[in-house]
């Protein structure tokens, strides 16, 4: 049985005492992962918990969509299977069930770090969606694939059958979100590209979450062509929050999922990057440079759902 209890002294430092970030001589703050990692550990061994606001963070991209049979709908409102189809979402690929989820702005400031990529670094490239020479108008800019962000996510959480770190069920969890719901037949997609900054000591990492339907793509056809599209226009948008904001962003990390909505049914595309606090037995004092994959393997014996 898991039990709330005041997080240990490691290593030399409290967890709940320890700065978020560290400041120079002259009083100007600089981005270390380390000191935030530190601060960003919560109360509870099992579960991870929604920031509190107090000490660092963590922030990690989930996204799903999920479906359900039109089975509760009246002539008076669709919203019983709507509520069924985003509850399908949540639990579709990353565990995020049964959270209160509260949509907050879309900002990962210097006190925060994003997991699989700050820390437990996912260094397994996944297949890219563009090829050379496609992405041309965006020129110095490095674009990376977030596929592994996604895996990061699933790794930590885990899933509704194998949950690893969960979130507290019940918890208050703020959530930089977007989600639709559409009636089938339908192709929808779910979109999120991440700005990071060139200095992350003063400015924050940007997420743009954008979900929909797919209205040129057919049921049962090809979707690359629409992935890309969308892709592109999440880039362009985060260049343009950049030039809105005068924010200079070195790397962007894109991605795009679909998925076909049958006939009869309700489906939810969701994006959501849950602003939470690490689970005790999730921690580890070189969590910046460990591996997502040294990481799963230090940790797995201490899943909610033993590793089998």
């Amino acid at each position: 049985m898991h039990t709330l209890t005041r997080p240990k002294m490691d290593k030399g430092f409290s967890t709940i005492s320890y700065k978020p970030f560290a400041l120079l001589d002259e009083g100007w703050r600089e981005f270390s992962p380390r000191d935030v990692i530190r601060s960003s550990i919560g109360p509870d061994d099992q579960y991870c918990v929604g920031f509190t606001g107090i000490g660092g963070y963590c922030v990690s991209p989930v996204m799903a969509i999920g479906s359900a049979r039109e089975n509760f709908s009246s002539s008076g409102s669709p919203m019983l299977d709507a509520i069924m189809a985003y509850d399908s979402a949540e639990v579709e690929d990353v565990y995020i069930g049964q959270i209160n989820m509260i949509t907050v702005s879309s900002f990962c400031g210097p006190q925060g770090v994003i997991w699989g990529y700050d820390v437990a670094r996912n260094e397994i490239e996944g297949p890219p969606l563009f090829v050379e020479g496609e992405l041309w108008e965006f020129n110095g800019l490095s674009i990376k694939s977030g596929e592994k962000l996604r895996e990061s996510s699933r790794m930590l959480f885990g899933t509704r059958k194998n949950r690893h770190f969960p979130l507290l069920p019940g918890g208050h969890v703020s959530c930089a979100s977007k989600y639709r719901s559409f009636r089938g037949p339908v192709v929808l997609y779910a979109a999120i590209a991440i700005g990071i900054p060139e200095d992350r000591s003063c400015d924050a990492c940007l997420l743009m979450e954008d979900v929909g339907c797919c209205n040129d793509v057919l049921v049962g056809g090809r979707d690359l062509k629409a992935r890309k599209r969308i892709a592109v226009n999440m880039i362009r948008s985060v260049l343009g929050v950049g030039e809105n904001q005068g924010i200079s962003y070195r790397e962007v990390i894109v991605d795009v999922i679909t998925r076909e909505i049958g006939r009869g049914e309700v489906g939810c595309a969701l994006v959501a990057a849950p602003y939470f606090q690490l689970a005790r037995k999730a921690y580890h004092y070189d969590l910046t440079d460990l591996s997502l994959q040294e990481w799963y393997g230090m940790s797995r014996k201490c899943f909610l759902d033993k590793y089998r």
